[in-house]
C-alpha cells in the first residue's frame, strides 16, 4: 500500500511540473509517464483520465501552499506583516504556477465538482488564516476592532472586488500575468490602508 502511495505521489509531482510548464491542453499522459519512466497503463491505473490527474495536482499544490503559508506566517511578528506575507506568498505561487491556474479557463464551463470544492476549501483556509492574524493583532494590542469575523469578511470581499474589477475592466475571464501584477499591487495597498485603519490608537 505504501509503495502504491509513493507511485501515486510521483505521478502527481511529475504532472504538476508538466502542467505548470505547458498547461493542461499541451500536456499528455504519455509525456508524464515518460518523465518518470512509468508505463502509460500505470498512470491510468491511478488516474482514469488527464483531468482527474490535473485535479489531484491542484490539490497537491494547495497542500504545499497551505503548509508553506502557515510556516511563513508563523515567523512574522505582527498581524500586518502576516497579512502582507500571505499576499506575497500567494502571488509568488500564482507566478510560478501560472500555466496550471490558467488551465482552469479551458475547463471553466465544465469545472469538475471536486476541483470547485478544492478552491472553496482554499478560500475558507485563507479566511481562517486572515481571521487568526486579526485575532493575533487584537491580542497583542496592535489592532482594535469590535467584530474580527466581520472585518475578515469585509477584507476578503474587498480583495475579491479588486480581482473582479480588473477582469471586468479588461473584459477577460482569467487574468494575464500583467493583470496579476496589478491585482497584487492593489491588494498590497488595500491591506496597508485597511490595517492602518485598524491600528490601535
Amino acid at each position: 500500500m505504501e509503495n502504491q502511495d509513493k507511485k501515486r505521489i510521483l505521478i502527481i509531482e511529475a504532472a504538476l511540473k508538466r502542467f505548470a510548464h505547458y498547461g493542461l491542453s499541451k500536456t499528455t499522459m504519455t509525456e508524464i509517464a515518460k518523465d518518470i519512466s512509468f508505463s502509460k497503463a500505470l498512470l491510468y491505473y491511478y488516474f482514469p483520465d488527464k483531468l482527474s490527474l490535473y485535479v489531484s495536482s491542484i490539490e497537491h499544490l494547495m497542500q504545499i501552499m497551505s503548509r508553506d503559508l502557515v510556516k511563513s506566517i508563523d515567523k512574522t511578528t505582527t498581524a500586518t506583516e502576516g497579512v502582507l506575507k500571505l499576499l506575497q506568498k500567494r502571488q509568488g505561487y500564482i507566478q510560478k504556477y501560472y500555466n496550471l491556474f490558467e488551465s482552469n479557463q479551458v475547463i471553466s464551463t465544465e469545472l469538475p465538482e471536486g476541483l470547485y470544492e478544492k478552491f472553496q476549501r482554499a478560500r475558507t483556509f485563507e479566511a481562517i488564516i486572515i481571521g487568526s492574524l486579526f485575532s493575533r493583532g487584537i491580542a497583542s494590542g496592535e489592532l482594535t476592532m469590535e467584530d474580527p469575523k466581520l472585518a475578515t469578511d469585509i477584507f476578503i470581499d474587498a480583495l475579491s472586488g479588486i480581482h473582479f474589477n480588473i477582469l471586468s475592466r479588461d473584459k477577460i475571464m482569467f487574468p494575464g500575468k500583467e493583470q496579476f501584477k496589478q491585482i497584487f499591487a492593489k491588494e498590497k495597498m488595500l491591506a496597508e490602508i485597511f490595517l492602518a485603519g485598524l491600528k490601535a490608537k
